[in-house]
């Protein structure tokens, strides 16, 4: 069996927080790399997607036969906070990388377009023609399979629309990235769905090894925050375990939780629900976690 790991360049939500508050769990925005084998499946380019293309121009240096260097990177929408770090991604500068941005068929040609357009001289010195790598942009996300690993995905509740992505390896490894999804409006209070949305991603997550989950608010401020695009902690907690998710990774964290909150929060979650029988593992990301993928 390949070696499958799952490591966090970026967990923060909203916008970039560096900072001493914020050192333990990171202040870059959503980044995350599953390295199967010698192939990479990046999820989202938040600000946290610059260290990871540092750590793969070092890797280029020993590895490259003359062949382009894959890097598939799927975009769970293109809010800044998902795709603003994709002008500082050093790869995408070099011809001995082949880019193949896949995003939700609902936006059709905007995608590029919006991409394009984030690098406008308006708002960035370089444009996005001057990319030397090999860039491919695809809106179709039906029966992807790449080298072996199956990735399909379902619409999410966010302003401007949102993708959640499952990951199946080897047929029997599995994993979920679905940030950026509000829940709260698709289950009831004890977690079961309320509508077909909920009923949807209720069997997509259906007993899958890992769901990197939103995780945004706590109960308390969520509810001055309806319709923000993002979950309550105690909601996805119990989506979670009652749809028999093994470990779930609380992710896209507050710009205003600070280490110090983000600590206590998930001592009260994780002995909360690894206490239960069946136990659900939880785990908080953070900057720099790597997880082995296992079933």
């Amino acid at each position: 069996m390949k070696n499958a790991f799952i490591t966090f360049w970026g967990c923060r939500g909203s916008i970039a927080t560096p900072g001493r508050s914020t050192e333990r769990y990171g202040g870059n925005t959503s980044c995350i790399c599953l390295k199967y084998d010698n192939a990479y499946y990046i999820f989202d380019a938040g600000t946290g997607i610059r260290g990871l293309g540092v750590e793969l121009m070092d890797f280029v240096e020993d590895h490259y036969d003359g062949e382009p260097i894959e890097l598939n990177i799927f975009l769970s929408h293109t809010h800044w906070d998902h795709i603003q770090g994709l002008p500082f991604f050093q790869p995408a500068y070099d011809s001995r990388f082949k880019l193949n941005i896949y995003g939700s068929e609902n936006q059709d040609e905007m995608l590029e377009k919006t991409l394009s357009g984030q690098m406008n001289s308006v708002y960035f010195p370089v444009p996005m023609s001057q990319l030397n790598a090999d860039l491919n942009v695809h809106v179709d996300l039906h029966a992807i399979d790449i080298h072996g690993v199956k990735i399909s995905s379902t619409d999410q509740d966010h302003p401007g629309g949102s993708t959640a992505f499952k990951t199946i390896l080897d047929k029997d490894r599995t994993f979920v990235y679905a940030t950026d999804n509000e829940l709260d409006l698709q289950f009831n209070s004890d977690g079961t769905p309320k509508n077909k949305m909920g009923q949807r991603y209720f069997n997509f997550i259906s007993a899958v090894d890992y769901l990197i989950a939103d995780g945004q608010y706590t109960d308390e401020e969520y509810l001055d925050k309806v319709g923000w695009g993002h979950t309550s902690l105690s909601l996805i907690h119990k989506v979670a375990y009652a749809a028999g998710v093994k470990n779930l990774v609380i992710y896209h964290h507050d710009p205003m939780h600070t280490d110090s909150i983000l600590e206590d929060l998930s001592h009260k979650y994780m002995q909360q629900y690894e206490s239960l029988t069946p136990a659900m593992q939880v785990i908080w990301a953070r900057e720099g976690l790597t997880i082995p993928l296992r079933s």
